[in-house]
C-alpha cells in the first residue's frame, strides 16, 4: 500500500543512515522515456530542495518492496498533471529497524 511523505522526512531517513539510495530514475510521460539520475546527483539535488521553501510543494508516496527488502518512493505518479515521474529505490540499511524507518516516512494525519 502506498503511503504518502514530504521531501524532509525522505531526506531525513537517507541522511540518518536508515535508507540508502539504491538507484532513482525520470520518466517524461510525454517523451515516454526514462533517463537514470546517479545516486550522488539525486542525494545533493534532495539536500538543495531541503533547504528552500519548495520542500513541502513536493509531495511523494512509498511502499515497502518486500521482495528486496526496502523501499521505492516516487513523485509525481499519482499527479496527472505533472510531467516528470522521479522514481527512488531505497535499500534499508543493515543497523536500520522498520519500525523506526516507517515512523520518520509517516505523515500524521490531522
Amino acid at each position: 500500500m502506498k503511503r504518502r511523505t514530504t521531501t524532509l522526512q525522505l531526506q531525513q531517513a537517507v541522511t540518518n543512515n536508515l535508507l540508502q539510495i539504491i538507484s532513482a530514475e525520470a520518466y517524461s510521460k510525454s517523451t515516454r522515456k526514462t533517463t537514470a539520475i546517479p545516486t550522488d546527483t539525486f542525494k545533493y539535488s534532495l539536500d538543495i530542495i531541503c533547504e528552500t521553501v519548495l520542500a513541502s510543494c513536493i509531495g511523494w508516496h512509498y511502499e515497502r518492496d518486500y521482495k528486496t527488502n526496502g523501499y521505492i518512493a516516487e513523485c509525481s505518479r499519482m499527479d496527472g498533471c505533472a510531467e516528470n515521474i522521479v522514481t527512488v529505490h531505497l535499500r534499508v540499511n543493515d543497523s536500520s529497524n522498520v519500525e523506526e524507518i516507517e515512523r520518520i516516512l509517516k505523515i500524521e494525519e490531522e
